[in-house]
Parts: C-alpha cells; sequence; structure tokens
C-alpha cells in the first residue's frame, strides 16, 4: 500500500514538527544526554523493543531488545548515546508505513499508529528532518511478521511466504526511500531475518523436506529480498541469519541436527519444552547476538569515540 506522493508529502511536514517538538524536550530533559550524543533510533517490531515470552505463553517487552545491547556496547566505548526506540511489537512491513496496526504487547510510542500519517515511519522522518547535524544511526528490523502470518497450526502455508517476500519487497523499498529523502547519509542498518519455522524439525521429521525447501524460499524471497533492498539504498545489511547459521546445509534425511536448527534452538524459544509453548522470539542470548552483529557491521560507519 503506498501513499500518494501529496499525502506522504504533508505527513512528513506534520510530523517533522511534532518531533522537532519531541526533540527539543529530550534534549532538555534533566540528566540526559547532550546534544553532541550519538543518536540511535531503532525502527521495526517485536526484536526491536526485546519482547521475550512469558512462562504460561503471551509475551512481554523486556529491556533486552538488541538496539538497547548495541547501544550499551557503544557507551562501553565511551561514547555518549541516545537511544530512541520506536519498535512496535506485531509491526509488519506494512503496518510500520501506514499504522492501523496495535503493538503487541502494547506500549507507548510517540506515535499514535492510526494511519499513515500517525505511523512508526512518519514519526521517524519527522525526527530524522528536525534533527539535521546531529551524529545518529538508524536500526532497522522488519518482515518477521510478514512471514508470521504463513504459519498455522505447525505447518506451512504453500506460496505465503514468497508472497511475503513480494510485500517486504515494496513496503522496505518504500521505507528505505522515505528515510533516504530525508538524510541521504545518515548510517541505516538492516537486519536479516532467522527463519523460526526450524524450530519445528527435531519434532516433525515427516515435514523435514518440506521444511528445508520452504526455508531455501525464506532465504531468497525474505532475505535476498532484504539485502538488495539494502544495497539500493546503501544502508548497511546486519547480517543476523548469517550470525545464526540460516544459510547452512540442511539435509533431510541426516541423523544429525543442522547448524541452521541448532542455532534456532539455542537463540530463540521455538524447542522448549512444557509447561512453555514455543516461541518465535530471541532468548537473551539472541538478543545479545543480534546487538553485536549490529555493532561489528555498523561501527564503521560511527567514526572514533568523542
Amino acid at each position: 500500500m503506498r501513499l500518494p506522493l501529496i499525502a506522504a508529502r504533508r505527513a512528513r511536514h506534520r510530523w517533522s514538527l511534532l518531533a522537532a517538538v519531541a526533540a527539543l524536550a529530550l534534549a532538555g530533559c534533566g540528566g540526559s544526554p547532550s546534544a553532541d550524543a550519538l543518536q540511535v533510533v531503532s525502527l521495526g517490531d517485536s526484536l526491536a523493543v526485546g519482547v521475550q515470552p512469558k512462562l504460561l505463553g503471551g509475551g512481554q517487552e523486556t529491556s533486552q531488545g538488541y538496539p538497547r545491547r548495541f547501544a550499551r556496547a557503544l557507551r562501553d566505548e565511551g561514547r555518549e548515546v541516545r537511544l530512541i526506540e520506536l519498535g512496535c511489537g506485531g509491526a509488519t512491513s506494512q503496518s510500520i508505513l501506514v499504522g492501523i496496526r496495535p503493538c503487541a504487547p502494547a506500549r507507548d510510542t510517540p506515535y499514535r499508529n492510526e494511519d499513515p500519517t500517525t505511523s512508526q515511519a512518519s514519526w521517524a522522518e519527522g525526527l530524522l528532518s528536525s534533527t539535521k547535524g546531529r551524529r545518529r544511526v538508524v536500526l532497522l528490523d522488519i518482515g518477521g511478521n510478514d512471514v508470521g502470518s504463513c504459519f498455522s497450526g505447525g505447518r506451512v502455508l504453500p506460496g505465503c511466504i514468497a508472497r511475503a517476500g513480494a510485500a517486504l519487497r515494496e513496503n522496505l523499498g518504500e521505507l528505505l526511500g522515505r528515510l533516504r529523502e530525508v538524510d541521504r547519509t545518515v548510517p541505516i542498518g538492516v537486519l536479516t531475518l532467522y527463519d523460526p519455522l526450524l524450530g519445528l524439525w527435531d519434532d516433525q521429521p515427516a515435514a523435514r523436506p518440506l521444511l528445508a525447501r520452504e526455508h531455501r524460499t525464506f532465504l531468497r524471497a525474505v532475505n535476498g529480498t532484504i539485502a538488495a533492498a539494502a544495497r539500493r539504498y546503501g544502508a548497511t545489511l546486519v547480517d543476523l541469519a548469517g550470525a545464526m547459521d540460516q544459510s547452512a546445509p540442511l539435509d533431510p534425511g541426516s541423523s544429525i541436527r543442522p547448524r541452521a536448527v541448532a542455532a534456532i534452538c539455542r537463540y530463540t524459544w521455538m524447542c522448549v519444552s512444557a509447561p512453555r509453548t514455543p516461541d518465535i522470539h530471541l532468548r537473551k542470548d539472541g538478543y545479545e547476538l543480534a546487538g553485536r552483529t549490529a555493532l561489528s557491521a555498523l561501527r564503521p560507519r560511527l567514526g572514533a569515540p568523542r
């Protein structure tokens, strides 16, 4: 879904004014970082706000999201950092542009998330527009919930991952294009995604040929799309999928657990036992890995600490 050009411009203008007020408020808070601090702006879905499962189901926001890990590592290097977390659990590549999808779990956001003019993307545009000249970096993860709709009752809906990849191609391109229109040089780190469906590998041996086939589609249609968009818009690829061995070979006939499956079981909640239920989100170690991967990829763009 695309905004008409005039509507998009009006949205950017409106949210530039509001984000300017928000930025001034942040700068004026007692004990807050100075105006010279490195501004880390994180956009995306539940991974951006550290969602983890509750014991008996459902999710909760935690302090362990990868942007916080990223910011903490920068502070450990002696940098002054201001972290602005815009992520919204449940966000898709469309809802980040047009709003209308509530955050799950619910969280307070500086944008109302009710329509295209109050979406996460529009607020981020206004923020970037209002803080030009400051040192900053943008973190972005999106697409996991696009693919999440393809899994139902422990099975994959045929052709759905390819369709999700096509939607991601259009929406991610629009999002990065809009951010680049506001700031052509800001470092933007875009995460590749892991395939949580591999968490079914151990318990569903009969489904392994299908899982392997759909995983190849996932790598091509989803992570291939993310990598292509990053190249096109001058963003930095944060290859979390690579750090989680997602391209390692999958042999349905082997008795040895593939490395890609082992990584899903280690870094996510997909392979848990009762009373817990499987959950796609990262564990603490998974968020730590994502933060380290982001810092490694983006450090060359950040310069030396001041």
